[in-house]
């Protein structure tokens, strides 16, 4: 009886010292893609880099107005200007893939930095947020199963939101 009885206060006291964990979920993708900056961001990028685009589109239809004249070069047998047609059109080629390799390049690179700067914003305001609410825990890829109640993807929105104003 004395066991049983000294099973149920150890039981007691044990419960009353443990303390709950506080664990969050934050969906990072949806956090980058509902950012205003972020999205702001994206189409200055766009926009910077659509002339150059529109300039390789031209270039693009140069060389295929080329490769039709190249055609009608071919039916009037003059080897010389075939010649010379062909070498153009193989050096406007070659430009048009260099131009068009440094402009995604260099968009990309953009668009990285881009992603890096809104990740460690992303990063602080996690890290905010779990020392003013008392997180324990937050979580933020490959998880199974994730309930309303610990997802707080929103609330980390907000929080960058109110920070940009």
């Amino acid at each position: 009886m004395r066991s049983v009885i000294f099973f149920f206060f150890c039981l007691a006291s044990y419960s009353s010292y443990a303390t709950s964990i506080k664990i969050g979920f934050i969906d990072t993708d949806k956090v980058v893609t509902n950012l205003t900056q972020y999205r702001q961001s994206i189409e200055a990028i766009s926009r910077e880099f659509e002339p150059k685009k529109q300039e390789l589109l031209d270039l693009f239809n140069h060389i295929e107005l080329l490769r039709s004249n190249i055609d009608s070069i071919k039916e009037s047998n003059s080897s010389k200007s075939l010649n010379e047609s062909l070498s153009n059109l193989t050096n406007l080629e070659l430009s048009f893939r260099q131009e068009t390799e440094f402009w995604q390049k260099t968009m990309n690179n953009k668009k990285i930095k881009l992603l890096n700067d809104i990740e460690m914003i992303i990063n602080q305001a996690i890290n905010e947020y779990a020392i003013q609410e008392k997180y324990d825990l937050i979580l933020y890829k490959n998880v199974a199963f994730v309930s309303d109640k610990v997802n707080i993807t929103e609330e980390i929105i907000e929080k960058i939101e109110k920070q940009e104003l």
